[in-house]
Order: C-alpha cells, then sequence, then structure tokens
C-alpha cells in the first residue's frame, strides 16, 4: 500500500514539475485595429444602457416604426483603445430601400460617422424611426462599416441590415 500512495506521490509531482514548465499561451488580440457591428442588447438591462441609448424590447434586426423611438446598433472595436476618441465612418448601401428623412433619420440627422470615446471600445449608430412612415411591407436599411484611414472594418462584420416595417 505504501508503495502505490508512494508512487502516486511522486507521479503527482512529476506532473506539476513538468506542467509547470510549459510557457504561457498569449491571450491577447495581436491583429489590426477594425470596428464590426455586434448586436449589444442581448443579456442588458435597462439600467445599464448608456445615456442616449434606449433598450428595445425585440433583440431582432427587424424594428416596426410605429412602435420603436429610437433603434440602436452598437459598434465595436476589436484591438488596443486608443488615448483620443475615434471616428468611424459608415454609409447606407445602394441596394437599401429605406429612405432617410422619410422612414428613418440617423441622429445627429445626416450623420454619417460615428465616435467611439477615448478608452472605450464601444460606440452607438442611432436611428430614429418616422412612426406612420411604412403603411405596408418592409423596407431593408443596410449600413455599411468603412472604417477611417488608420482603422479599417471587419469583413466579417461590416454590414448590419435593419429591416423596418409598420
Amino acid at each position: 500500500m505504501k508503495k502505490i500512495i508512494l508512487y502516486g506521490f511522486s507521479f503527482i509531482c512529476l506532473g506539476l514539475l513538468l506542467g509547470g514548465c510549459m510557457p504561457k499561451d498569449d491571450l491577447t488580440y495581436q491583429g489590426p485595429n477594425v470596428v464590426e457591428f455586434k448586436n449589444h442588447l442581448f443579456g442588458r438591462v435597462a439600467a445599464r444602457q448608456p445615456a442616449g441609448v434606449t433598450l428595445n424590447t425585440v433583440l431582432g434586426r427587424t424594428a416596426s416604426v410605429n412602435t420603436r423611438v429610437t433603434d440602436t446598433i452598437y459598434v465595436q472595436l476589436i484591438g488596443a483603445q486608443q488615448d483620443s476618441p475615434i471616428d468611424v465612418n459608415f454609409n447606407v448601401a445602394a441596394n437599401s430601400t429605406a429612405v432617410a428623412g422619410t422612414h428613418y433619420n440617423f441622429r445627429p440627422a445626416g450623420s454619417s460617422k460615428i465616435t467611439i470615446p477615448a478608452k472605450s471600445s464601444v460606440g452607438y449608430i442611432l436611428v430614429d424611426m418616422i412612426p406612420g412612415s411604412i403603411p405596408t411591407g418592409t423596407f431593408p436599411l443596410i449600413i455599411n462599416l468603412t472604417g477611417n484611414g488608420t482603422i479599417g472594418a471587419s469583413q466579417n462584420y461590416k454590414t448590419f441590415t435593419l429591416t423596418l416595417r409598420n
């Protein structure tokens, strides 16, 4: 019985000794800084929303212009946070059938950029709905991130489609 305990203890010590010599994995992001869209409403509560951002009860990518006042589209920075604010450009795709000024307005009006504050990884595109602007059917609002001169858009998550409906 003593030999079994001694062998077991020796095996554990040897395992710890060899395991302690393994290099640690570097889990920090090493790629270029990029921005991307992300649905930020999953698991969020109204008390934790930033100023100017409203909690939407519908977590999909479809919004009713009659019941949702403002829709918030979450844009995140992938990479190191910056010491100064970052302006990120976006545009509405040519195949988008929702019309600015008719179905929606960006806040601030006419805006085509968002600002990610200094020491932050999050910015929001705010879309104000125009009630009664869609009697029937759906109108997709397709937004593309274009980045800026130093920070590009993620190839996988640079397009966001918000479908507007009655």
